[in-house]
């Protein structure tokens, strides 16, 4: 049986359950609580390993990449916020 029966979309058993500590490569905006991956993994070098190249496979498969800025805020809440 495939554990993706078992996953809603969006999510992956892998980075839930198998191997927490990819979490740290997930960002997520303060302000609006979206979710994506840090392009930090995108940086030659990060998939030398195999446990890095995994974790790259999942995320890249479950989410967006969603840079933040120096305060925790993605894109478009920075531009948001900063118009005055």
């Amino acid at each position: 049986m495939s554990h993706s029966k078992y996953t809603k979309r969006g999510k992956s058993l892998y980075l839930e359950s198998w191997n927490p500590s990819a979490k740290k490569y997930i960002n997520t905006c303060i302000i609006c609580g979206h979710k994506g991956y840090s392009p930090v993994i995108e940086e030659e070098g990060f998939c030398d390993t195999v446990p890095n190249g995994v974790i790259y496979t999942e995320l890249k498969k479950t989410l967006p990449v969603l840079p933040l800025d120096e305060l925790g805020r993605c894109e478009e809440c920075a531009r948001v916020q900063d118009r005055k």
